[in-house]
């Protein structure tokens, strides 16, 4: 009897530790994540650092699409300082520098070449409002892409890996594979750029602003975002093939928490047959879990 007894002692205690454990995984923001995800028609790839803790979920490569104009934009904020340049100096655009089918709201204004722009403003295109025909511009000032690459590598990042510029992928649509990385490789590299070293305070304050000022994807990431949460990003999508898969839809920056903390944030979705409304609010739900997860912890 006492060791039947011992026996059933011992089976409720398992199940009920077994309880605890699925009741206490329900509550952590990967399984509220694979649930977000469960049964949607693409591949999500996601990332969140804060501090020194690292999340990631699906963390693999991604087409990186718009978002590799971070990296040109830290470049030229490098060549900036080593040369003793400025955001002030104006560059020339003339006609063969540009591509009339690109997505580039600096036409908009400089319809007609050739016009000159400061790199300020340059940077302000490329970032904040992702032209593509600025993002070759400067590409160009910065040395080229195998110029950018190299300065990844110095840094520790190369596994981020860029081949392709705006051009390229404008013409061949295989191309827009070319330039990858990890959700969590952009953000590490978000945060070494933010806190560490790399620039000048003045110009970490300039690429902050113009992240912050950024009007593509405010229905992804940002969206997941209580209203006037203070988020500075870099987005970027794909075209869609002929058999209609989108081939990325990426959003990754930095949330300012309301007691003044900062955490880092990617999510990439690829290889989508989802429409884009449903892509962006894939982005938007994994960014109020995190968001969620983040400020219940700290209370």
């Amino acid at each position: 009897m006492k060791k039947t007894a011992a026996l059933l002692t011992a089976f409720l205690v398992l199940i009920i530790l077994t309880c605890l454990i699925v009741f206490l995984y329900t509550r952590t923001q990967t399984f509220k994540v694979q649930k977000a995800v469960y049964g949607k028609d693409c591949n999500v790839h996601a990332a969140v650092i804060y501090k020194d803790v690292v999340w990631t979920f699906n963390n693999k490569k991604a087409p990186l699409m718009s978002v590799f104009k971070y990296f040109i934009a830290l470049k030229v904020l490098d060549k900036i300082e080593k040369e003793k340049l400025s955001l002030n100096d104006k560059v020339a655009v003339t006609e063969d520098m540009i591509i009339r089918t690109t997505y580039s709201p600096m036409l908009k204004k400089y319809s007609k070449t050739p016009f000159k722009l400061s790199v300020s403003e340059l940077m302000k295109y490329m970032v904040s409002e992702s032209d593509n025909n600025a993002t070759d511009i400067l590409l160009s000032y910065a040395g080229g892409i195998s110029n950018v690459q190299e300065y990844l590598n110095t840094l520790g990042f190369s596994d981020i890996k860029l081949f392709a510029d705006e051009k390229m992928m404008e013409v061949d649509i295989q191309t827009q594979y070319l330039n990858t990385a990890t959700p969590l490789d952009v953000i590490r590299l978000m945060k070494t750029a933010r806190e560490d070293d790399l620039l000048s305070d003045e110009h970490k304050k300039f690429i902050d602003g113009i992240m912050i000022e950024t009007i593509t994807g405010g229905d992804k990431i940002k969206a997941g975002l209580p209203k006037g949460t203070v988020f500075g990003h870099k987005t970027g999508m794909s075209s869609r093939k002929p058999d209609g898969v989108r081939i990325a839809e990426n959003d990754a920056g930095f949330v300012i928490l309301p007691n003044g903390e900062t955490y880092y944030i990617a999510v990439f979705v690829s290889e989508s047959k989802m429409s884009d409304s449903e892509n962006h609010a894939l982005a938007a739900q994994i960014s109020k879990i995190v968001y969620e997860y983040m400020t219940a912890q700290k209370r």
